[in-house]
């Protein structure tokens, strides 16, 4: 009955765990699918929604007509587009062409305009060129006045100053074209990616979270919290791109060329932490993921410090970066791989999730390239599902790992105590040791050995030159033991106990020492044998009138070494 409550518990909550990572990933394609559908999307207008129709070419190409929804590339050529803006009311019904001098918001994403319109002069939209102004690259919204009336139908002119691009630019230009309605248009852009803005900036909240809780478990010394750091600073790196990459970033934050940095740099250090938090768990491939982790650090900042030291726009590093990360990606997937093959099936999942971010990151530069989808979609909703299920799996782990660090430090603190009590008790032996050395050598009888040598010294030399030998002797074996916490050997103690019978014997000729010594191969704390004898001298042979002996024995039992006195 147990066992079957035990498989049923089981199976209960492998079914929960397999619901909830099917619900979550069911709600990141949901999500997915609604925002590739709003990227296609144009821009809430407040007054008409503004549409081109007309036809383009891409280079000196055939002509085509401008179908809504078709995608036109935007990086094998300049772009023109030749008509004219129609306006539709809110309702979708048709409201004609556009009324003299009304400003039109275009939207650029690092692509140069120049309109042509009749006998007008060219004017000319391109925040890449120096001779626009500054020198900046990135994304921004331009008005421009066009003269509906006008019988000429006007043409635009979409170049790529870069080497590679926005493969959508054109796409992006054509379904966001709408009125400038002044302050009203900006309000309406910031509505529009207010949502993608506020996750960025929960994210950027919730990572200062995990980066402080990182440094209280540094502080308390919690094991692996070097995960914690890397997931900190890789949600971090996605909630100030999520920032810098919602619409209308430029109305707020009007430095052109830093968003463009910021944006570059978020998706570049992303995808560094997610090496490292890869690497971190790999076992048998750590090696390769670390050499591969650091090397790729390199090329970050050699990508980064580039456009500092030379005329290169940052733009233009992202496509050398994107095939360095690459070839990263490779090599830690072929890692997750073979990690895979020999983990069990717990570390399996983990290492899928792992492998998830990689692919998605792949299939954003594939679907960048190929104009499917705008960059980073697919990235963006696998991290929100991972990120889920982290949170949800380091909610349980560090309160573990915090609890455990206060138990080791209680246990260390227990030791300190117990460190400080040992070195009490050290220092009472010590003072006993020290006490039963003066017990040894108490003034009378220093007084009476020196009495003895000085008469000896008139009557026999030689007997003198044998009591000061044994005297010193028997003076440095006490002192030799003050500094001394370790046992001494029976052998050496045995010693100590004849260089004092022989100062004894000069002073008392008749008293006889008797050995019967059957082992000596023990040990015993020192200066503890010569006290006994010293004792048996005084009290027992002092006592008799003439002579008298004193036994000193040693012998081993089946448990115990004995010595007797």
């Amino acid at each position: 009955m147990n066992g079957k409550e035990t498989r049923s518990g089981f199976f209960n909550t492998v079914t929960l765990k397999i619901v909830g990572v099917l619900l979550i990933l069911f709600a990141a394609v949901v999500l997915l699918w609604r925002g590739n559908a709003a990227s296609n999307q144009a821009m809430p207008a407040l007054v008409a929604q503004v549409y081109f129709d007309g036809e383009y070419r891409i280079a000196d190409g055939q002509w085509q007509k401008i179908v809504k929804g078709n995608h036109i590339s935007s990086t094998e050529g300049d772009v023109t587009l030749r008509g004219d803006f129609h306006l539709y009311a809110p309702d979708g019904e048709y409201a004609g062409v556009l009324e003299e001098d009304t400003l039109i918001a275009l939207y650029t994403d690092h692509i140069g305009l120049t309109i042509y319109q009749g006998e007008n002069e060219p004017f000319v939209i391109d925040m890449e060129n120096p001779l626009y102004g500054s020198s900046v690259c990135g994304m921004g919204w331009t008005a421009h006045s066009f003269n509906g009336s006008s019988a000429d139908p006007i043409e635009i002119v979409v170049h790529n100053p870069h080497c590679f691009g926005n493969e959508r630019a054109v796409d992006e230009l054509l379904s966001n074209v709408a009125i400038w309605d002044n302050i009203n248009f900006e309000r309406g852009v910031l509505e529009s990616g207010k949502m993608l803005r506020y996750t960025g900036i929960f994210l950027v909240v919730a990572a200062f979270a995990f980066l402080g809780t990182a440094l209280f478990s540094a502080l308390l010394h919690v094991r692996n919290n070097r995960i914690i750091w890397l997931l900190g600073l890789a949600i971090l790196s996605v909630g100030i791109y999520l920032i810098y990459d919602a619409s209308g970033v430029s109305f707020w934050s009007e430095f052109i060329a830093a968003n463009t940095t910021l944006l570059g740099l978020s998706m570049m250090f992303y995808m560094f932490f997610v090496s490292g938090i890869i690497t971190y768990f790999l076992q048998e491939t750590k090696k390769v993921g670390t050499i591969t982790t650091v090397a790729l650090g390199i090329m970050d900042g050699i990508f980064f410090v580039l456009p500092v030291l030379t005329g290169i726009f940052f733009y233009d590093t992202w496509l050398f970066w994107v095939i360095a990360q690459t070839i990263a990606n490779i090599v830690l997937f072929g890692c997750l791989v073979r990690e895979c093959l020999s983990a069990d099936k717990k570390n399996r999942m983990v290492y899928a999730g792992l492998a998830l971010l990689l692919l998605a990151f792949e299939c954003d530069v594939a679907a960048t390239a190929l104009g499917w989808w705008k960059g980073g979609l697919l990235s963006r909703y696998v991290f929100f599902a991972l990120f889920l299920l982290a949170l949800f799996v380091i909610l349980q782990v560090i309160p573990g790992n915090i609890n455990a660090a206060a138990k080791a430090k209680e246990l260390e603190l227990q030791r300190s105590r117990l460190e400080a009590e040992k070195n009490s008790i050290e220092a009472e032996l010590k003072e006993s040791r020290i006490s039963i050395m003066l017990s040894q050598i108490q003034p009378h009888f220093i007084y009476n050995t020196l009495g003895t040598i000085e008469r000896m010294c008139l009557k026999d030399p030689e007997k003198a030159f044998d009591l000061v030998r044994n005297f010193s002797l028997y003076l440095r074996g006490n002192f030799s033991e003050l500094d001394s916490v370790t046992p001494v050997r029976f052998a050496e103690e045995i010693k100590h106990v004849e260089y004092y019978v022989n100062i004894e014997k000069v002073r008392f000729p008749d008293m006889n020492i008797a050995y019967d010594v059957e082992t000596t191969d023990f040990v015993l704390p020192a200066l503890s044998v010569q006290p006994l004898v010293e004792n048996a001298i005084k009290h027992g042979l002092m006592r008799l009138e003439t002579g008298g002996t004193v036994v000193i024995r040693s012998y081993e039992t089946k448990t115990h070494f004995c010595v007797e006195v």
